[in-house]
């Protein structure tokens, strides 16, 4: 295990997630928390365990309360598990899938055991419709946690391009054209 999974591995097993400090719960009241609590399945998983599964569909919104995941992708051009990302209690996952109607980008697998909690599509609708203050605001932190990893990832592919490496040359003409597509033409 490297350094920053152990860290947060023992951070996470020291922590429980304080529901209103989540970012996908951030700005409700503890009675709002309440609700979109109860409207979600808590599902404990052992350590490697598998969540999402790159490549399938499982429509919901997933967010740690305790343990470690980490978020693995497979390329297409070999069978090697990369990991993307290490995530802790109060982190949210699978919004992409969420709001698209397409299968998952990534696996997210348990390192220690876990608890989570999903917001399906379902219940989302269901608070939409009978409490849209709760629903707007789910909304508007998503939007954030979004742009907040697109800024990172944005960042990280533009040093990454920059890098003096002859084929990291090309690839800098390459993603600032996928860029400028990704924002001129926003039909995915």
């Amino acid at each position: 295990m490297n350094a920053d999974i152990t860290n947060l591995v023992n951070n996470s097993q020291a922590t429980e997630l304080d529901f209103t400090e989540s970012p996908l719960l951030r700005g409700l009241s503890e009675k709002q928390v309440d609700i979109v609590v109860s409207a979600m399945e808590h599902l404990c998983y052992e350590a490697n365990a598998i969540i999402l599964k790159q490549g399938e569909e499982n429509k919901g919104l997933w967010l740690i309360s305790e343990g470690c995941c980490e978020v693995t992708r497979i390329s297409d051009t070999n069978e090697k598990h990369r990991v993307i990302a290490v995530l802790g209690p109060g982190t949210i996952f699978g919004e992409m899938s969420f709001f698209r109607k397409t299968a998952h980008s990534a696996n997210v697998r348990t390192v220690t055991n876990s608890t989570v909690h999903m917001l399906s599509q379902e219940a989302f609708e269901e608070l939409r419709q009978n409490s849209s203050e709760i629903a707007a605001t789910i909304l508007i932190n998503l939007i954030t946690v979004v742009s907040e990893r697109l800024k990172l990832m944005d960042g990280w592919v533009c040093a990454l391009t920059e890098q003096p490496d002859v084929s990291a040359c090309n690839k800098y003409e390459e993603w600032h054209e996928f860029r400028a597509k990704l924002y001129r033409e926003w039909n995915f």
